[in-house]
């Protein structure tokens, strides 16, 4: 078996301007988002403020039933 000739490049590029939820930068060694107003995000941040506005919904909903 042949030996590599190459090797993997191990530069570090940081994405866009950083995560539109937290503000950290994001490089691309990490899972992220692009969005269509070509924004990005951490998957993680994004999948917490998602969850968040639907609970949020979720006792808005319940205090309008009650009433």
């Amino acid at each position: 078996m042949a030996k590599k000739t190459w090797k993997k490049p191990t530069t570090v590029m940081v994405v866009g301007d950083g995560c539109r939820v937290c503000g950290k930068e994001i490089t691309n060694d990490m899972s992220f988002l692009a969005f269509a107003d070509k924004t990005h995000a951490h998957f993680d941040c994004d999948r917490r403020q998602y969850y968040q506005q639907l609970i949020e919904k979720q006792k808005n909903e319940k205090r309008l039933s009650q009433n």
